[in-house]
């Protein structure tokens, strides 16, 4: 298996932040550059690990789901929920707007 390097660079670090909805400064960019250098070099040492009889594992946990009884339980009337709430209308609590146009 050839091993196939990331070429680090601040076009890189730019497309990222770009996915990431960052606004990097041009010294931010250069932090971030040096950062990945350091984090892949790091996490490199993993290729020296022989493997050679190691069976693949794919299962983190050996860990079975537990499921329980669906139970029907009485609910918290609506006034009382909503006399919680920081504002509410007719039955609904009023919330901020969330997803904004662009």
């Amino acid at each position: 298996m050839s091993e196939e390097k990331v070429k680090v660079d601040e076009k890189l670090v730019r497309e990222i932040a770009t996915l990431a909805r960052l606004d990097l400064s041009p010294e931010e960019t250069a932090t971030f550059v040096s950062q990945f250098k350091d984090i892949l070099d790091y996490v490199s040492i993993l290729n020296e690990v022989d493997t050679e009889d190691v069976p693949p594992a794919y299962l983190s946990s050996a860990n079975k789901s537990v499921t329980r009884e669906d139970v029907i339980e009485e609910s918290v009337p609506t006034a009382e929920f909503l006399s919680n709430a920081p504002e509410a209308k007719d039955d609904f609590v009023v919330i901020p707007r969330v997803h904004l146009e662009q």
